[in-house]
């Protein structure tokens, strides 16, 4: 919609133009909030290593359970006894 338009006299008339709320930006801003949110959960999964434990249950085809969950840290605590400390 033009912000020129006619008064019926064919006299240009200025209209008053709404106040911009800036929909476009913010339907913009929204799905990279989703995206650093979805990051923030993987690297937290990383971190507290409930990633590491899915991976387990998917290569070893076991379900959760506390005796899995054993399984899980009885070869995590060695794999990391296995490898070099630098300092």
């Amino acid at each position: 919609m033009s912000p020129i338009s006619s008064c019926g006299a064919d006299t240009p008339v200025r209209e008053m133009l709404g106040p911009k709320t800036g929909t476009l930006s913010a339907n913009a801003i929204w799905p990279a909030i989703v995206r650093a949110g979805k990051v923030l959960i993987a690297t937290l999964r990383e971190i507290f290593d409930e990633s590491a434990y899915q991976r387990f249950l998917d290569r070893s085809q076991l379900k959760s359970s506390p005796n899995a969950y054993a399984v899980f840290r009885t070869e995590n605590e060695q794999a990391k006894s296995r490898r070099p400390r630098c300092c």
